[in-house]
């Protein structure tokens, strides 16, 4: 049934409607989209220019993160691993939902920039018994008085031998990840991603990424030149210096300047590099690890398991100062 805007209306097939609806499945109690399978209900919403709408799955937390695990990690992995996982991925979400929640219609994105979310497609028994072994669990820490609050729980493909202090990458928050040395992860994620490059850009390229990602870096009017102003655990790029045509100067952290050069994050893999003038451009030479490298690294989550460490374990070695607590959820079915 094909679904579309009208003079600021939604419509479904043949019946134009209001401006927002909420489609609430029978039995099986899931509805389909673009051919994929989602569970709860379905929130459809005009944007306000009324030119678009925006599609919202409204579900319990426990039944979304069915969706999660096996698109975030390899369902075949071991169950501590998966257990991990969705420990991780639940008290992210939940971090999110109270940092956002106040302020628009839904509380994460089904992409990357939150957690992968794939429905019905990503859920498998291995990752059913995983989320309902975790029912409820999520990880709190001290803040900076001392009291235990809920944080974002990050992790990444590979930390590429050492994890990042989170405030590194993703600047101030009440709760800072401390970053580990991580003997785990370098027998189990790909060559390739573990170790990788070289990648070359060239100003012209490297000033155009940048000044389309963050259109206020016209006023450097062109960029000449970038500078490594700080690097954390193993060399990471925390801090650049970005140098215009015209002598004006500003900053960037490292991870928001490598997603800027690469977006999808799968051709410059980390910030865990080392970045050099070369041939009138910038080389990316001798990188580690895949992602952001903060908090949880499944590559090496998934070493620990092997070795004989459960999901508590995993998740207290990642979330230094974390602890295990729980809370009131609804099992997912």
């Amino acid at each position: 049934m094909r679904i579309g805007l009208q003079d600021g209306r939604l419509y479904i097939g043949e019946h134009l409607l209001c401006s927002d609806v909420m489609l609430r499945p029978k039995e099986p109690f899931y509805f389909e989209i673009d051919g994929k399978g989602f569970r709860g209900n379905l929130r459809l919403r005009v944007t306000g220019d009324g030119q678009s709408f925006d599609a919202i799955n409204h579900l319990p937390v426990e039944s979304y993160l069915l969706g999660v695990v096996g698109a975030e990690m390899h369902s075949y992995w071991e169950p501590e691993a998966l257990k991990a996982q969705a420990v991780a991925a639940r008290t992210y979400c939940l971090a999110m939902q109270h940092r956002f929640g106040s302020g628009r219609e839904w509380d994460l994105l089904r992409t990357q920039a939150n957690q992968v979310y794939e429905g019905l497609a990503a859920e498998n028994p291995r990752v059913r018994r995983a989320v309902l072994d975790t029912t409820g669990q999520i990880l709190v820490a001290p803040d900076p008085e001392g009291k235990d609050t809920l944080f974002a729980a990050y992790y990444s493909s590979s930390c590429g031998g050492h994890t990042e202090e989170s405030r590194n990458v993703f600047g101030s928050e009440a709760v800072s990840i401390a970053g580990v040395a991580c003997p785990w992860c370098e027998s189990i994620a790909r060559r390739r991603d573990f170790c990788w490059g070289p990648v070359y850009y060239t100003m012209e390229d490297v000033s155009a990424r940048l000044i389309a990602r963050y259109p206020s870096l016209l006023r450097l009017e062109r960029i000449v030149d970038v500078e490594v102003l700080r690097v954390g655990h193993e060399g990471r790029i925390i801090l650049v210096r970005l140098i215009g045509a015209n002598g004006q100067k500003d900053t960037l952290r490292g991870e928001d300047f490598r997603l800027s050069l690469d977006s999808t994050g799968r051709r410059l893999k980390s910030a865990l590099v080392q970045m050099t003038r070369a041939g009138g451009g910038l080389l990316f030479e001798h990188g580690r690890g895949f992602g952001h490298g903060v908090g949880l690294c499944q590559c090496g989550a998934q070493g620990m398991a092997r070795q004989g460490y459960d999901y508590a374990a995993i998740t207290a070695f990642y979330f230094p100062g974390s602890k295990l607590v729980s809370i009131e959820t609804t099992a997912a079915p």
